[in-house]
């Protein structure tokens, strides 16, 4: 049986991958889904490959990364959903804003969107 958590403990442990590029896959639910205008559209399966077996987005995104200012935390009143409002500055002296939008069931993440300019970004990154 898989372990059940809260929706702070979520939004934390989402939070320390978001700045750090530490992913718990325990907290994601077997129909777990990532939506990002870079990273894709990602199972369960493709996210732990792409994000936990693999360093591209240390090396892709947190790597030019040098401080995130500032990290909202919100939470919905049904404790269903959160949402991380978060701007994060980089080597070029770009910076771009990003929400981070999840969705909960069971003591689980199945959803997680990532919202941001895609444009902006890929500046940002050099890319």
């Amino acid at each position: 049986m898989k372990k059940k958590f809260s929706l702070e403990e979520i939004m934390d442990l989402t939070d320390t991958w978001l700045v750090q590029g530490d992913l718990n896959i325990d907290m994601l639910a077997d129909n777990f889904q990532f939506i990002s205008p870079f990273w894709s559209s990602n199972t369960r399966q493709a996210f732990i490959d792409k994000f936990k077996h693999s360093t591209v987005y240390q090396e892709t995104a947190l790597k030019n990364i040098v401080k995130f200012d500032p990290v909202i935390k919100f939470k919905s009143l049904d404790g269903a959903a959160f949402s991380i409002i978060l701007q994060y500055h980089t080597k070029n002296g770009s910076s771009v804003y990003e929400a981070v939008l999840g969705r909960v069931a069971n003591g689980l993440l199945y959803e997680l969107r990532s919202i941001y300019d895609l444009e902006a970004t890929k500046k940002a990154h050099g890319l």
